[in-house]
């Protein structure tokens, strides 16, 4: 009798230590198949931070402007909100391809930051209406003055450029050829 409870007492601590070696393994799989997919869940998540900051924009746009402006400029806006989420990455992709999904992940989190602290403030705040109502015409007249005071600029230099004579070729050359002296202690 003793015999057989032994054999059994045996074979039980034969399948937990299977038992135990299954769930290791399986356990280990797991996190090596996690592992190797580290790389597409992170640029799910920056994928999904990216439309979670762009829909927070949305969002806080429509809460913003929709009590005291018509349809139309809310869209307009919003709009904007998609134009700035997308120049973003086009930005991102045009200066490292390799940056692109952080780029996205940074660009969700600070445009849902933007709009999250901007339904803050316009619920903290009293004179929030008033702010966000002066906004976007103080934003639109300082990038219409930044762009004239641009293009004239350019302007007086092709100007000058033409009157100097130099064409494209010429000018690329002299700017090659034109030595800048550096200071040396």
């Amino acid at each position: 009798m003793l015999n057989v409870i032994l054999i059994l007492i045996q074979f039980v601590i034969n399948a937990a230590k299977y038992l135990l070696e299954f769930l290791a393994i399986v356990i280990l799989g797991i996190v090596g198949a996690v592992l190797y997919a580290l790389p597409w869940l992170l640029r799910v998540a920056a994928l999904l931070l990216w439309l979670g900051g762009a829909y927070l924009g949305f969002n806080s746009i429509q809460t913003i402007y929709s009590p005291f402006s018509p349809a139309i400029p809310v869209i307009a806006l919003q709009f904007a909100a998609i134009v700035m989420s997308v120049g973003w990455v086009l930005i991102v992709l045009n200066k490292n391809t390799k940056l692109v999904w952080g780029g996205m992940a940074a660009g969700g989190l600070v445009i849902g930051g933007t709009s999250i602290g901007s339904t803050w403030l316009l619920s903290h705040w009293r004179y929030a209406d008033l702010f966000f109502r002066a906004l976007p015409p103080a934003l639109f007249s300082v990038l219409l003055i930044y762009e004239t005071i641009r293009l004239r600029s350019l302007r007086r230099n092709r100007n000058i450029k033409i009157e100097s004579g130099l064409d494209g070729s010429e000018e690329i050359v002299s700017d090659l050829l034109e030595v800048t002296p550096v200071a040396t202690q």
